[in-house]
């Protein structure tokens, strides 16, 4: 059975990072060791992570760098990583039992296969109006195989890539596809649970983030000058994108939702949007 290390970037996560180790240490594949990379958290995430590391018998090595973003973090995790394959989540997962064995199979089955991804994943805290207007499911099966995130990759191939490149913000791990088009293999069986932004706040920020990724992502946020006219054309046209998406949710949406609820939702993340490219076709700002 091949080692796998499951490197997972970490910044202020004391709410989330418990139950996604509690969810780690009941995988029917045992042959893994856990990588924290702290992101410079100032709350109590490494105490959990160390606690729990005790009590719940994990192999957890926890690496520290300044606040730089989850790519940075994923690349240290994935050069001290020690395992042939490197799997990569996020502390506000949690999984099917099976979920690391069928993820990594594809790669012990077929040595030409660079890398997985899975194939559904579904939110948990839909509990209230504005993580269920992120949507319930977030990976379904029939759109798995467009998922361009590496889950599952060779160490070898992934080092010999350069990693995940910063640049990409919130779309870090989709890196190989921007630069190589090389897309990941849909893996069966893989069931994962995630966590949408539950408060207009975390919603905001969320945004912002996905806003940011946008100066690498389009090609038009690549271009000196133009790039500065389609941010401002975006804030003039933000009213009607608002409006749009209100009136379409609220025509196609069977939860009952108040006008002036989608109207505030829609707002925020929008708004979100474009201040993250605005900071980053301006201020070279890309990450939270």
């Amino acid at each position: 059975m091949v080692y796998a290390s499951v490197v997972i970037p970490v910044y202020n996560e004391e709410k989330d990072i418990l139950e996604c180790l509690r969810s780690l240490k009941k995988q029917s594949y045992k042959n893994f060791g856990v990588i924290i990379v702290d992101d410079g958290s100032d709350d109590k995430t490494l105490e959990i992570v160390k606690d729990t590391s005790k009590k719940e018998r994990l192999k957890i090595r926890v690496l520290k760098q300044k606040h730089a973003g989850p790519g940075k973090a994923r690349n240290l995790g994935a050069e001290k990583a020690k395992g042939e394959i490197l799997v990569f989540i996020d502390a506000d997962m949690t999984f099917d039992k099976d979920y690391l064995k069928n993820l990594i199979r594809p790669l012990l089955d077929d040595k030409k296969i660079i890398g997985t991804t899975h194939n559904y994943e579904i939110a948990t805290n839909t509990g209230n109006k504005w993580n269920k207007l992120w949507g319930e499911v977030r990976v379904s099966k029939e759109n798995a195989k467009d998922v361009r995130i590496f889950r599952a990759i060779r160490r070898g191939k992934f080092l010999e890539m350069g990693g995940f490149d910063p640049k990409y913000g919130y779309a870090d791990d989709q890196t190989f596809w921007f630069k190589y088009g090389i897309k990941p293999i849909v893996a069966e069986n893989t069931i994962c649970y995630h966590k949408n932004p539950d408060t207009l706040k975390g919603t905001y920020k969320q945004a912002r983030w996905i806003g940011a990724s946008w100066k690498k992502r389009f090609f038009v946020f690549n271009i000196p000058l133009i790039n500065c006219v389609a941010v401002l054309t975006l804030f003039l046209l933000l009213p009607f994108f608002i409006l749009l998406k209100v009136f379409k949710t609220k025509a196609g949406n069977k939860l009952k939702y108040a006008i002036k609820d989608l109207l505030k939702f829609f707002s925020v993340k929008f708004y979100g949007y474009c201040i993250g490219i605005l900071r980053a076709v301006y201020f070279g700002m890309v990450w939270k």
